[in-house]
């Protein structure tokens, strides 16, 4: 398995050897999947930092670590509306002979009273508020008989009941989000406590997006006879925003070379370009003649799995990444998951970047393919340890629904000709449910 190398330290092949590399490809050559992710994340090249407003921050990805500057709680306060007390005070309080202690002043959240609570008396205190000195414990105004001026206890407290200590949540010179951390509305609330009106994050890819066919009519208007919607633009731009980076789609566009290559000219600002369809050998498939005419170098053509097999990748220099998506839907979003969104959350610096993994158990005998790595779309259809899993229906490329419904890709590997059921098989986890690990099936970086 070849190893995944930074951006710009794998060679570039020059046009001389461009064309040699091409056409052995052209030829017929096809590339593993472990190869494939290697050659795309070994291309990436990672985002600058900028500064971003909290407020604008959730979905983003930390640049750097951000460390506590101070003890959260800064002090220790109250978890609760009720007494602060010295446990001393009511050791022998039970139901049947309840402690009743004098009310001293009421301690209010946002109280700067740097108070001390005298022996034998209790403090009111509110939710928030700073903890007297001297007060071990609080109890709940639910828990006591108020007599005039006097509070009755019919229980003795832990020491530290609803208190929350100083530095409880977080430490002063603590770390508590790494770089690469993807911000979630918790974190930006805890920056917001730490003081933090501004975060240093990954700028975010600017995806274009291409969808390319004679066949394919904007939303809204009317459906002929041959005709689809571009469906695809749609499915890949949420795709691209779930991973954390910008969707730019550029519109549809003909098949024709003409237009292809405005289109591509079109993309030359951004950081990433998918285009979907025109990677096969269809007498109007001209994306690959297009990639290599407008001068990108393309690093592979075909990869050994079902479905997803026609996919086409080429580089721009250090400043862009082209992925030709199969025209398929579920050809398309599979090739996303597997290599394009790997290769933005690597831009983006993310903690992890692939899909997480399961083990799983066959709920039924599917057939596979024998000579390629087959991903069979399948939901959890009993949970457990190992859980069972089902497909979601026709395994058809052009079945966007099979996908909608889909919780897992299972993993047929080639020469395997059926997946038996009964039998256990490793699974790429599209939704956040069993056991899962933080690793890749097909063991690429």
């Amino acid at each position: 398995m070849p190893a995944v190398h930074a951006r710009g330290q794998a060679e570039i092949p020059t046009k001389q050897g461009l064309d040699r590399s091409l056409s052995s490809r052209e030829r017929g050559a096809v590339i593993p999947i472990c190869e494939a992710i290697d050659m795309v994340l070994g291309a990436v090249e990672p985002m600058a930092a900028e500064t971003v407003p909290i407020a604008e921050a959730s979905g983003r990805t930390l640049a750097l670590a951000v460390a506590a500057d101070f003890d959260v709680p800064a002090f220790a306060n109250s978890q609760m509306d009720g007494f602060a007390l010295r446990t001393a005070d009511i050791a022998q309080a039970s139901d049947a002979a309840p402690v009743f202690l004098p009310l001293g002043e009421t301690l209010g959240a946002g109280s700067m009273n740097e108070a001390t609570l005298p022996p034998g008396t209790v403090f009111g205190i509110m939710t928030g508020a700073a903890m007297p000195e001297g007060a071990d414990a609080v109890v709940p105004i639910e828990d006591v008989v108020e007599r005039g001026s006097e509070v009755g206890f019919r229980a003795l407290p832990k020491l530290g009941a609803f208190v929350r200590l100083a530095g409880e949540d977080m430490r002063s010179g603590e770390e508590v989000l790494g770089a690469g951390h993807l911000l979630r509305p918790a974190d930006i609330g805890l920056l917001a406590s730490l003081g933090h009106a501004e975060v240093r994050c990954q700028r975010r890819p600017r995806v274009a997006i291409l969808g390319t066919g004679n066949e394919l009519v904007a939303l809204g208007t009317p459906l002929r006879r041959g005709q689809i919607h571009d469906s695809n633009a749609y499915t890949l731009a949420a795709a691209v925003q779930a991973v954390g980076a910008e969707a730019h789609p550029l519109g549809i566009v003909r098949d024709t070379r003409e237009d292809l290559v405005r289109a591509f000219a079109s993309a030359a600002e951004f950081d990433f370009v998918l285009s979907t369809g025109g990677v096969s050998v269809g007498q109007f498939d001209y994306v690959k003649e297009v990639m290599d005419q407008i001068g990108l170098v393309r690093r592979f053509w075909r990869v050994a799995q079902k479905p997803g097999k026609p996919l086409t990748f080429a580089v721009r220099g250090r400043e862009a990444l082209y992925f030709g998506l199969p025209g398929n839907p579920v050809s398309a979003m599979v090739c996303f998951e597997l290599y394009v969104a790997p290769a933005l959350r690597r831009a983006l610096r993310q903690q992890a970047v692939h899909l997480p993994s399961a083990l799983v158990e066959v709920g039924e005998t599917i057939p596979t393919s024998t000579v390629m790595t087959e991903l069979v779309r399948c939901r959890i259809a009993t949970h457990g340890p190992v859980p069972s899993v089902v497909r979601t229906g026709t395994q058809s490329s052009g079945a966007l629904r099979s996908l909608s419904l889909a919780e897992c890709l299972v993993i047929s590997p080639p020469g395997c000709e059926r997946l038996k059921a009964g039998s256990e098989a490793q699974a790429l986890l599209l939704r956040a449910t069993g056991a899962c690990v933080p690793t890749h099936p097909f063991g690429t970086a």
